[in-house]
């Protein structure tokens, strides 16, 4: 199923872990709303600006996935599929972020620089308002891997 031109929920929806692959895709398809409006709100806009594909680590997460997965929040926005982990081929994650927070005038909840300095690393972008309590929304933070 599309979600958008270029993002697909099996792409949303996917894991490597093969004990929540099928409780997690079965699960996303309650989110598909937000999933779209991630895709078509925020993600399709990045892809277009750098003109190549957007990588998609961690997007949808079922409760019991989420709760497997080291250093996600207890209310992570990955579970009511308004988040993804992401990379975009052939640019770096700095200038990723950057780009998102300063330039791109996209309504996000928060982008995040993640795993910065050791590999894979990651930006994190979820959905803003009406997703995401206003409040909360348009946060940027810069995090960087602390490993020596």
């Amino acid at each position: 199923m599309n979600l958008s031109p270029h993002f697909t929920l099996l792409e949303l929806s996917r894991t490597s872990r093969d004990a929540f692959r099928a409780e997690n895709e079965h699960e996303a398809l309650m989110h598909v709303d937000s999933l779209t409006a991630l895709c078509v709100d925020l993600l399709e806009p990045i892809r277009l600006h750098f003109g190549a594909p957007v990588v998609i680590h961690s997007g949808f997460r079922c409760q019991a996935l989420n709760d497997a997965t080291p250093g996600s929040s207890k209310v992570s926005q990955h579970m009511k599929g308004e988040a993804a982990d992401f990379h975009v081929d052939g640019h770096t994650l700095e200038e990723v972020w950057t780009w998102i927070w300063r330039d791109s005038g996209l309504a996000f909840g928060q982008v995040l620089l993640e795993g910065h300095g050791g590999p894979p690393g990651w930006v994190h972008l979820s959905l803003g308002p009406p997703w995401r309590p206003a409040s909360k929304s348009g946060q940027h933070f810069r995090i960087t891997d602390s490993t020596p």
